[in-house]
């Protein structure tokens, strides 16, 4: 391996699909997820301890941020997480708090915008390209900057569910690449 494995953080707040990509990738991709946190009750918490990874269930930014420090982590990586990063935390963590989301951003984006709010979105507004993006988290929702994305068509049959699960099929594949490319640069 090119370079030594980065201590990484994975929020969720769901089901934990990404979160299981990027715990069956994290050898591969330069990472080890050192904590899961999470907002509320939810499968995700079940994949990181089936997985031996600690977990921390709060929604108490200074007992994370302390977690955090704790288990020297380098990134934290928003997987389906539904809270709002404070702006300390923002600041505190600038350029180390990265988010994928399920649209081509700006489009698409800010609050409401999450699951499958964004692909009903897409369809209402006629877009003929959907996709994903990889951004720094700032205060302003979905408004950091863009680090990578990935496109897919928007077929003429679609549903927000077909085109919802393309889309995804594309964020399992763009996270930890962007992951690996921001340990390896930096």
């Amino acid at each position: 391996m090119p370079y030594p494995l980065s201590h990484i953080a994975v929020f969720a707040s769901g089901t934990g699909t990404t979160l299981q990509t990027l715990i069956d990738q994290q050898t591969q991709c330069g990472y080890r997820i050192a904590l899961v946190v999470t907002n509320r009750p939810c499968p995700s918490l079940q994949r990181a301890e089936q997985a031996d990874i600690p977990t921390l269930l709060s929604t108490d930014w200074t007992d994370i941020d302390h977690a955090l420090q704790q288990h020297h982590i380098q990134l934290v990586v928003l997987a389906g997480f539904l809270a709002i990063i404070p702006e300390w935390i923002c600041t505190k963590w600038d350029k180390r708090i990265i988010n994928i989301h399920p649209s081509l951003l700006p489009k698409h984006g800010g609050k409401g915008m999450y699951g499958i709010h964004v692909q009903e979105a897409v369809l209402a507004a006629g877009d003929t390209v959907a996709g994903c993006t990889v951004h720094y988290v700032s205060a302003a929702i979905d408004g950091g900057s863009i680090i990578a994305q990935a496109q897919v068509e928007v077929l003429p049959n679609d549903t927000p569910e077909s085109l919802s699960a393309r889309v995804q099929q594309q964020e399992k594949r763009l996270l930890p690449r962007t992951i690996a490319e921001i340990i390896q640069n930096s």
